[in-house]
């Protein structure tokens, strides 16, 4: 699931019509309140890490890498190991 899979007010409105009408109980406030946390968790758990390509960082740098074990090479690749531990 993606971002753009998750429904906004009108879809949720066309899934759950009985919202619409009359009252509404804190039972359906509890389901639907329930459902919208289950698609932010299948959303959050479903990205995926991407990192940076070696033409991205020759970008920020400004120069291409020619050496794998360049000292900023290394350095850019171990702040990428670092957040990737961080956010999966």
């Amino acid at each position: 699931m993606n971002y753009a899979d998750i429904k906004n007010f009108n879809e949720r409105c066309k899934t759950h019509p009985n919202h619409q009408h009359g009252m509404i109980s804190s039972g359906m406030i509890c389901d639907r309140l329930y459902e919208e946390v289950e698609e932010l968790r299948e959303y959050i758990e479903g990205r995926t890490w991407v990192g940076l390509t070696d033409e991205e960082i020759s970008a920020v740098l400004g120069s291409d890498i020619h050496d794998e074990h360049s000292g900023e090479l290394l350095f850019i690749r171990a702040i990428e190991a670092k957040l990737k531990e961080k956010n999966t």
